[in-house]
């Protein structure tokens, strides 16, 4: 099978595509056949060795993907042929994929490969920011930032349906243009001159999902209403480089802080959150995706695919990522042998 190994860290360009042996499912595992992979900055963090969570290298990248079982392990009771999302700590850039049975959810219904690898990671993450830990509620003013990326484009939907007034930040007056038409009444270009005033005269938020860091986050913590709380899910402003000193400060200078002292007197809080622990406790990922699942069907929301490549074009979708230049999800699509020449190539959906 094909798979993208990362054998060291590095620039976009260290990521190919290569041979590896086709798994076999043991007791309580699946094997699933690989239809397309969504892309997250959390594997860009990864090529660069930056990511927390990585394994020792090399091992293959990727946190999820969407495809169908083609073989099951002893003690499994599932059918093959079944449509499935994958998500794992890593190993989704692959042709086949063993997981253990817990790991792959049924796929949603009317959706397409490509939106079912858009969805699990990121709308998992902005359910479990606004719903979990922000504790939403519909009269809350929710800020989101970034959103016009997969988690902000899944927020603003999520928050604005749930009955949230939601105010979009992003890094581009096109995307804010897009992400008013999934449901945000206002929007601050965080690039643009001036957009701390901008910020400013919106008024005070209720709940803030933040995942840009520095002085966006600072912003957003400062525009806080008392009893708001700003919920980190991020670090894309994150330009650590081990062996170059001088980029430490300014890393260190942007991570995500609040001082007790400052919540204190504003009656506001800060919390964070990673989907890591919902691998390791299934029960509490079949509750909190049941829930998600629910709200998104019944108010037939979709995932945002702004760009779809091919399978051997990894390291471009890394460069598109990286750029911070995409819209919603990036997503790798794999020819399986049931897509027509047409589908070749780059797609842009945004």
């Amino acid at each position: 099978m094909r798979a993208v190994f990362l054998r060291r860290h590095g620039p976009p360009d260290v990521l190919r595509v290569t041979e590896a042996p086709d798994p076999t499912p043991g007791p309580g595992q699946i094997v699933v056949g690989v239809g397309a992979v969504g892309l997250n900055y959390a594997e860009v963090l990864s090529r660069k060795g930056l990511y927390g969570w990585a394994p020792p290298l090399p091992y293959v990248l990727g946190m999820e993907a969407a495809g169908s079982i083609e073989a099951v392990g002893e003690g499994v009771d599932r059918a093959v042929g079944e449509p499935v999302i994958v998500g794992l700590q890593h190993g989704a850039y692959a042709e086949r994929i063993l997981v253990r049975d817990h790991q792959a959810l049924p796929a949603l219904p009317g959706f397409s490969v490509e939106e079912n690898a858009a969805f699990g990671v990121n709308w998992l993450t902005a359910w479990v920011g606004l719903m979990e830990m922000g504790r939403l509620r519909p009269s809350d003013r929710v800020l989101v930032s970034p959103a016009g990326g997969g988690v902000g484009t899944a927020a603003v939907q999520i928050a604005s349906r749930f009955g949230c007034e939601v105010v979009a930040m992003a890094g581009s007056d096109s995307k804010l243009e897009r992400v008013a038409k999934l449901g945000a009444s206002a929007g601050v270009n965080y690039r643009e001159h001036g957009w701390e005033e901008r910020l400013e005269g919106l008024g005070t938020f209720d709940v803030a999902l933040e995942m840009v860091g520095g002085e966006v986050f600072r912003a957003a913590c400062a525009a806080l209403a008392p009893f708001g709380r700003v919920v980190v899910a991020g670090y894309a402003g994150l330009d650590y480089r081990r062996w170059r000193p001088w980029t430490w400060w300014p890393a260190w200078r942007g991570m995500p802080r609040m001082s007790l002292t400052d919540m204190l007197m504003g009656s506001r809080g800060m919390l964070s959150t990673h989907l890591g622990y919902l691998l390791r406790d299934p029960e509490r990922m079949r509750q909190v995706w049941s829930a998600l699942v629910a709200f998104s069907m019944e108010h037939n929301l979709r995932p945002v695919v702004g760009h779809v490549l091919p399978f051997e074009s990894i390291a471009d979708a890394h460069k598109l990522l990286e750029s911070r230049n995409s819209y919603g999800k990036v997503v790798l699509q794999l020819d399986r042998g049931d897509r027509s020449p047409s589908n070749a190539g780059v797609q842009d959906h945004s």
